[in-house]
């Protein structure tokens, strides 16, 4: 490896290890979820926007196998194919994480909070989807659509932030849990976030896009493209995880925290 490679290299681990280390894991939505359970409102407002922001999930990844295709890139093309069918059940229908995500946050609303069902595709029509969950769909399908290294430092930001989102998710449908039944809870709701928390899945996704950008960081201008790719994305999620938290506090009549994150570069 040549000193201007090493160098390279060297930069870009430093990034990936500031990543792990962001902000947004300690941010207001998560820290509140962690508090308070929901209500009605609340959790209408969870359901509806988390639905429409995780939608684009499956998009975003078939995006990364054409592009990949494109541009000959066999090792981010295989790794990002097995994710993509992992995320649409590997063939099967009924063990798409899409229905298992619908199938599991209405069971809980019908139990918990006597609501009616949304599916999926119809969140995008919810009355309860905020400005900022449209422009993070906006902005994450603006960089995707960019830079090819621009798009890998974007797919690994999101696979960073999933595992632990994902968990901060879990702990509050546990907090929330008052009348469904346990066994049940744990068989229907719980076992769409274990599927993705606990097997190590979103690890290992995570691990798999940070090795597709060290496979394309190349040159200088590929590291600034990943690391602009990475932190615009980290900026979006971080205005819609406000956003929900104010939206939250204001449907629970609570203050809004004085401490509310406000840049995150």
């Amino acid at each position: 490896m040549s000193s201007g490679s090493h160098q390279l290299s060297g930069k870009l681990d430093s990034f990936l290890t500031e990543l792990e280390n962001h902000p947004i894991f300690e941010n207001t939505y998560f820290k509140h979820l962690a508090t308070y359970p929901w209500t009605p409102a609340t959790y209408e407002l969870f359901r509806a926007n988390f639905f429409y922001r995780t939608e684009l999930t499956v998009k975003g990844i078939a995006h990364v196998c054409a592009r990949s295709a494109a541009v000959n890139d066999m090792d981010t093309l295989i790794l990002f194919s097995y994710i993509l069918g992992e995320e649409t059940g590997m063939g099967n229908k009924a063990h798409c994480h899409e229905i298992f995500m619908e199938n599991a946050l209405n069971l809980f609303g019908a139990r918990e909070y006597n609501l009616e069902p949304l599916k999926v595709q119809d969140a995008k029509n919810s009355p309860d989807i905020i400005p900022e969950t449209l422009a993070y769909r906006e902005r994450i399908q603006a960089l995707i659509s960019d830079s090819y290294p621009r798009m890998l430092g974007v797919v690994m930001a999101l696979e960073t932030h999933a595992d632990r989102m994902l968990t901060a998710f879990r702990e509050a449908f546990r907090l929330s849990r008052t009348h469904l039944d346990e066994a049940q809870y744990k068989k229907e709701v719980e076992v769409y976030f274990n599927a993705h928390v606990d097997n190590g899945v979103e690890e290992r996704h995570a691990a798999d896009a940070r090795n597709c950008v060290l496979n394309n960081c190349l040159t200088q201008s590929d590291l600034n493209e990943i690391i602009y790719g990475a932190t615009e994305m980290f900026k979006a999620q971080q205005a819609m995880w406000l956003a929900m938290y104010r939206k939250s506090a204001e449907l629970d009549a609570l203050p809004v925290s004085v401490q509310e994150e406000s840049s995150y570069a």
